[in-house]
């Protein structure tokens, strides 16, 4: 259906649309193209009867359908309860109509409540943005209100009808959450799937302060680009929009990629060595030892359906489109979506110029409501009300913005900061400051204003406008990347000027100017600059020469919080760790790059990289981990500095696999011994029994084993004995001593259960399901296993997790239960592949080939055991006895149904599978 436009009564004629607080009705019909296609002229009959009951229902409730565009209805309500049961009868109507001829018609509806521009019989605003983006998480037949809607009815809901609290949802504008409400009906379907938000989709999209306005032409434009080609890049000057464009473009299409949409920042990095590492991060993929990272994120990503961002990509171009150009050429269903103030410069690249936001011709007589349909305009308006609510755009000051925005060019950064002035400044003031410093700027000839200059202007404007603390302070802050804590700007930009007392109350005043942006919604406040705004602090710093002292304060300040990060492990869970030292993960690369890759200080940088040895590989950064503790061990004296080396070292052993776990440790312990450094030859000591237990030197791990225990228990570290204790455990398991292994599990599990270690306590159990297991009792084993998955289904590990499920199918397939085996093993391994474990991946498809082997599909199942095979070798990895069964079990199978030498060609085919390809044939089951 074309579409119509204005606000129509039955008879004929314009009527008044409701204005002020407005709750409006959005609806569609689910999936009404492919209806459009597949029934024609039935669809065209079920059509207007659909739209005469939508009309009916809406108007006969006092209701303006002010638009409809296609199928879908745009209505607004002056009174919340008339939308309700707008909604509601026309819910009743459309179930008792039999549309079988267009295999039914389920329609879905969105309520919102809010303020709204009206103009010309339309709305504008970002309330209607709100609506539009409700109804289409929802599902046909569903109806759903949005928290603002909730409120307005308070408990008067219509009769017949309940409120269902479906949680906090992102719907895909990226701003705050909204709480979504679902209004079951009495008699009509009331269970639907899961809302299609974005928490629903696999992403990292941050969420996003502020509306996105003015930009719905772009977004068509790009959308449509993104569709046909395979790189988009937009390009544009400083502040243009282009990160929040790609973002609201990725959110947008995020139904359209299975495998979800991913952000990598490459703001808050220098070294281009690092662009990899950045995107392997944001893609969750961790390389094995040995492997260049760019090779392992293509082919990770061979067959993926997703849309990778890459933000801000100038300043490490080269870098950027050589591995852009790897991706593209490995993965055809990829598509990059990237940022950048020039182009990429690789073949198949489309470049879209993002322009700046339209703004009015020259007119004096122009009238507010005539500004409004101007994106620069109306972003002026929001923001000027963010920052005093007593704005209010009239008749008289309009002509006055209007030329404000012209002499912006549009910009939004500029027209943000432009904004931000309105609480100190009046409209005609802010207007006569911007004309006078752009004629200083230029002569007079606003011609020869380039737009980057402009932002530069605005930038300095506001920057002359502030005090000279709050200069000094700006300037300072420009050190930091990636954000923030109000600690560490007190640690490294006070003093000199600036009394730390005053620095709370300056940072809130650059916050109030739009200069530092604040993020207070999470636990503990963060601050940080947008990269146009840093660029201009960090160029202030150089000038003033104190950039050099900054960054070292900066340097020395983060290598403190690596180490505190680092012996405050083990006082809080696992993921609470992580989270807390990953909010700083960009402050500590900059650290290192100061340090490390501009050469300025190798020993301050070696002890970062070696105090967050446990993060790099928790934090799922072990590549980047081995490069930054191997670049510091080439450019540091062992002589001189032996403590550092032996931290890094020791940061090293766990990073890697086998024979260089081994040696990495064992260099470790023996600086460490002569440093007479106790807690850490003890750490080294339990790397070197653990690494020999995985190679399969029992003797030689059992007693390192007992050394590294009689360590720790001289250190009373009461964690560590544990988990010694469940090596010693495990040692004794694999020799066949079983009930020693039983009666040393249980002392590792008393141990760890006095000290309300949950995570642990779980593993342990996990390994003692394993001993069960190897003793010939699975049933046994398959009741440790479920528990310890209860236990870490309560936290968010999902290595751990990973390998109950991957255990628990040898246990399933032992007792028979094949269907079961099959379910954990689908879940094993998306949680395994979730981890970036190539382990445990391995482990899961030899299980998932024992499966395929039992129903009859040998030639498969050879082919995944060559796959397995080839992973266990270069990771230098012996398996444990609930492996050794599973590998046995497969042989068996294979040897029954095919000969030695189909075997052997079958595998050999396998082992040169990728990891996707051997996921994929291993869940043909």
């Amino acid at each position: 259906m074309p579409p119509e436009s204005g606000a129509e009564a039955k008879g004929g004629g314009l009527v008044t649309l409701p204005t002020g607080t407005v709750t409006f009705l959005f609806s569609d019909i689910e999936g009404s193209t492919q209806r459009w296609e597949s029934h024609r002229d039935a669809m065209r009959a079920a059509a207007v009867r659909h739209d005469a009951i939508m009309r009916t229902a809406i108007e006969s409730h006092g209701g303006v359908v002010f638009k409809t565009v296609g199928d879908a209805f745009c209505a607004a309500f002056s009174r919340t309860s008339d939308a309700l049961a707008a909604a509601l009868e026309a819910q009743h109507l459309l179930n008792k109509e039999d549309f079988a001829d267009v295999d039914g018609l389920r329609v879905r509806m969105g309520v919102h409540t809010g303020e709204a521009d009206e103009r010309d019989g339309d709305y504008f605003g970002s309330t209607l943005n709100r609506v539009a983006r409700l109804v289409s998480i929802g599902h046909g037949g569903q109806v759903l209100l949005s928290e603002a809607t909730r409120c307005a009815i308070a408990s008067e809901t219509p009769a017949n009808t309940i409120l269902v609290d479906l949680g906090l949802r992102r719907l895909k504008d990226l701003t705050q959450p909204e709480h979504v409400w679902q209004l079951s009906i009495a008699g009509l379907p009331a269970e639907f799937p899961p809302l299609n938000s974005l928490d629903a989709r696999p992403n990292n999209l941050p969420v996003q302060l502020t509306s996105l306005l003015g930009r719905e032409r772009d977004l068509d434009d790009v959308r449509v680009l993104i569709g046909a080609h395979h790189l988009v890049t937009l390009s544009g000057s400083g502040g243009v929009g282009k990160t929040r464009v790609a973002l609201q473009v990725g959110a947008d299409l995020i139904d359209r990629y299975a495998n979800g949409v991913w952000f990598a920042d490459l703001a808050p990095i220098r070294d281009s060595e690092l662009v990899s590492s950045v995107i392997a991060k944001s893609l969750s993929i961790s390389p094995a030892e040995g492997r260049r990272l760019n090779e392992a994120i293509s082919d990770a990503l061979k067959r993926k359906q997703l849309l990778l961002i890459l933000d801000n990509c100038e300043h490490v171009l080269e870098t950027t489109a050589a591995l852009a150009d790897s991706i593209l050429a490995a993965a055809p269903d990829v598509r990059i979506l990237a940022t950048s103030r020039q182009p990429l410069g690789i073949g198949g690249e489309i470049v879209h110029r993002l322009p700046s936001l339209a703004v009015p011709d020259v007119a004096t007589t122009i009238t507010a409501d005539e500004t409004q349909k101007y994106g620069a305009v109306a972003l002026f308006v929001e923001r000027a009300k963010a920052a005093d609510t007593r704005f209010v755009l009239t008749n008289d000051t309009a002509p006055i913005v209007a030329e404000i925005c012209r002499r912006l060019d549009g910009i939004p950064l500029a027209i943000e900061l432009a904004a931000a002035r309105v609480n100190v400044l009046s409209i005609r003031h802010l207007a006569q400051h911007l004309i006078e410093r752009f004629r200083i700027l230029t002569g007079g000839s606003r011609t020869a204003l380039p737009r980057q200059k402009t932002l530069t202007a605005l930038i300095g404007w506001s920057y002359d406008l502030l005090t000279l603390q709050e200069q000094a302070l700006f300037n300072r802050v420009g050190i930091f990347a990636g954000g923030f804590s109000l600690d560490a700007a007190t640690a490294i930009c006070g003093g000199e000027g600036i009394d730390e007392a005053d620095l709370l109350d300056l940072l809130s005043s650059l916050t109030d100017k739009s200069l530092v942006v604040a993020e207070t919604g999470a636990e503990h406040e963060r601050y940080h600059l947008l990269e146009t705004t840093r660029a201009y602090a960090l160029e202030k710093l150089t000038a003033k020469r104190e950039r050099e002292q900054l960054a070292r304060r900066h340097a020395e300040y983060f290598r403190g919080l690596a180490q505190a990060a680092d012996e405050c492990r083990g006082e809080m869970s696992e993921e609470a760790w992580l989270d807390q030292a990953g909010l700083e993960l960009d402050n500590f690369r900059g650290a290192l790059e100061w340090a490390l890759s501009q050469r300025n200080d190798a020993v301050l940088g070696g002890a970062i990289a070696g105090a967050l040895g446990i993060f790099w590989r928790d934090g799922g950064l072990p590549a980047e981990g081995r490069r930054w503790v191997g670049a510091a061990l080439e450019r540091i004296d062992e002589a001189e500095h032996p403590g550092i080396v032996a931290l890094l070292w020791l940061a090293l052993a766990p990073l890697c696999y086998g024979e260089r776990d081994y040696e990495a440790a064992e260099r470790a312990r023996a600086l460490c011994a002569t440093l007479d450094d106790r807690p850490r030859v003890a750490r080294a000591l339990m790397y070197i029994a653990f690494s020999l237990f995985t190679m399969g030197r029992m003797d030689e791990a059992a007693d390192a084993n007992e050394r590294a225990l009689a360590a720790c228990r001289e250190l009373k570290n009461r964690r560590n004995v544990a988990y010694c204790l469940a090596v010693k455990a495990g040692i004794s398991s694999e020799l066949g001593h079983f009930d020693a292994g039983r009666r040393t599990y249980a002392e590792a599990l008393t141990a760890l259960g006095a000290i309300k270690e949950e995570r642990g306590f779980a593993v342990v159990l996990m390994d003692l399901a394993d001993l069960e297991f190897a003793a010939g009792n699975p049933t046994e084993a398959l009741g440790y296993v479920a528990e310890s998955r209860d236990t870490l289904l309560r936290g968010r590990t999902s290595l751990d997790l990973a390998q109950c499920y991957i255990n628990s199918v040898a246990y399933n397939i032992a007792l028979g239960h094949i269907d079961a085996a099959h379910e954990a093993a689908r879940e094993g391994l998306r949680l395994g592949r979730k981890a970036q474990s190539a382990l445990q991946v391995a482990f899961c498809i030899q299980h998932l080939a024992v499966i395929i082997a039992l129903r009859g599909e040998a030639q498969r199942a050879a082919r995944l055991r060559g796959f397995v095979d080839i992973g266990l070798r270069e990771l230098g990895i012996q398996p444990g006895p609930t492996e050794k069964w599973s590998y046995q079990k497969l042989t068996a199978l294979l040897s029954e149904r095919l000969s030695e030498a189909e075997i052997a060609k079958f595998a050999a085919e396998g082992a040169a599978w990728s990891e996707d390809q051997a996921v994929e044939e291993a869940l043909k089951v």
